[in-house]
This record gives C-alpha cells, sequence and structure tokens, in this order.
C-alpha cells in the first residue's frame, strides 16, 4: 500500500525544463520528481505546468510506470488558469485532496539594481499564484472531506544572498501558508512550507549549470540536494504521517542553514 493511495494530487510546477543530469533519461525537477513520487505512493497525478508538453511528459512518464495521470497547461499568473486546473484534476478524477504549488522564478537583485516591473513580476509568479491555487483548490479539498498542501518556498526565505524579490516573495509564502493552515484546519486540510536548499534540479542546471564542485564546500553534507529528496519530504508532508503538522515549515538543506 502507499502512502497516498486513494488521494488525487495537483501537482503545480510539474514539468522540468532544463538539461537533464548525468544518467537521467528524462530531465528531473523538483515538481517532476514530486508528481511522479505521489504516483507510486497511489495518487492519482493531475500534472499542471505552463508548458502543455512538459506537463505530459511528466503525466505520460507516471502512466508508464502503471500509475494515473493527466496534465493540464497552467499559467499561475491568469487566474482562469488556476482555477482551470483545479476543476480538470477533479473532472479527471472525481475529486481533489492534494496540492503542491512548486512555482516560482528568480529576477532582479538588490534593492537599487530591482526594476518595478521585475518585483511586481515576482511577486504575480512567487506569491499571487500560489494564492489564486489555494482559492480554488480549499473548496474543492474541503468538499472531499479535507486534505493537504505543500507550498515550495526556498532557504532564501530565511537568508540573504539570492536578491531581494526572490528573499522577499519566498518568505511572503511563508506567512501566506501559516494563515491558510489556521483558517481551514476546520476543514480538516493541513497546509505546510518546505525550503529546499541548494538542489541539482533541472531548472538550476538551466540557469548556472553544474554548479557542484562550487557549492559542495558550503554545505555540512558537501554536496548539493537531489530533487528525489525535495519529493520524498514533501510527500512526507502530504501523506498522514504528517497528520498533526500544519502552518510549519521544513527546511531540507544538507545542513547548510545551522551553519
Amino acid at each position: 500500500m502507499g502512502r497516498l493511495d486513494g488521494k488525487v494530487a495537483l501537482i503545480v510546477g510539474g514539468g522540468a525544463d532544463g538539461p537533464p543530469n548525468a544518467g537521467e533519461t528524462l530531465s528531473i525537477g523538483n515538481g517532476r520528481a514530486t508528481a511522479i513520487l505521489c504516483a507510486r505512493e497511489g495518487a492519482a497525478v493531475m500534472v499542471a505546468d505552463r508548458s502543455e508538453t512538459l506537463a505530459g511528459e511528466t503525466a505520460a512518464a507516471i502512466r508508464a510506470e502503471g500509475g494515473r495521470a493527466d496534465s493540464v497547461a497552467a499559467d499561475v499568473t491568469r487566474e482562469d488558469d488556476c482555477r482551470r486546473a483545479c476543476e480538470a484534476a477533479v473532472r479527471a478524477f472525481g475529486k481533489l485532496n492534494l496540492l503542491v504549488n512548486n512555482v516560482g522564478i528568480a529576477i532582479g537583485g538588490r534593492l537599487l539594481e530591482t526594476t518595478i516591473e521585475q518585483f511586481d513580476t515576482m511577486s504575480n509568479v512567487n506569491v499571487r499564484g500560489q494564492f489564486l491555487m489555494m482559492k480554488y483548490a480549499v473548496p474543492e479539498m474541503a468538499k472531499a472531506g479535507g486534505g493537504a498542501i505543500v507550498n515550495v518556498s526556498s532557504l532564501a526565505a530565511i537568508r540573504t544572498g539570492s536578491g531581494l524579490p526572490y528573499e522577499t516573495t519566498k518568505a511572503a509564502l511563508l506567512g501566506l501558508t501559516r494563515s491558510v493552515a489556521v483558517t481551514h484546519a476546520r476543514d480538516k486540510i493541513r497546509v505546510n512550507t518546505i525550503l529546499p536548499g541548494l538542489i541539482n534540479s533541472s531548472m538550476v542546471r538551466r540557469l548556472v549549470g553544474d554548479r557542484e564542485e562550487r557549492v559542495a564546500p558550503r554545505i555540512p553534507m558537501r554536496r548539493q540536494g537531489t530533487p528525489w529528496e525535495i519529493a520524498k519530504a514533501i510527500v512526507f508532508l502530504l501523506s498522514d504521517d504528517a497528520s498533526y503538522i500544519t502552518g510549519t515549515e521544513l527546511i531540507v538543506d544538507g545542513g547548510l542553514s545551522a551553519r
């Protein structure tokens, strides 16, 4: 039996848009790894991504393993897309129990280097998008008798060095999560945030290349994390193993923040 048997999960940002890691046949990022692992744990998975092609690749990989999955294109800056993604999950699988908000971008820099347009774009994608997805997912979860949400933030929410807009929006997710968790505990919906550290994901390789040798010495465990390690932490928070955990943050960073 899987830890998510009988559940329906909507994974937002479930594609992967960078080069595969060595030995991978399919490019793996945090969202794609989470979608695949949710399916392996028994959930039916709706994969949402701005790119319909990338979402479809994830769903196809799940079905190739014998899991249940479908895909939908969704841009989280568009309210109608957020609503349609939730509706697509319910239409395909009959209900919605689990939501993972894995969408985030990084533009801008320090205060005087960041334009107003960059700051607004970051806010729309990294905070407003998660707000909208929860706004439409929570009522469906309540109808289904409860569920769990995981919002993917970053170690940048509590540490500087990643640029003002990124740090600000990732920190805002912590407050957003806590508020929804407290308000909807009565609906048997748990809401938590995960804070990944330095992860060797497809997006990172696309943006900055192979950084393992450069960053590994900074990390107490002397290596970057993998998307699968983030996915395992997310699945734990989604599962009944975390049945008394809500409104909190889980740091997954190899000890980096403890240094």
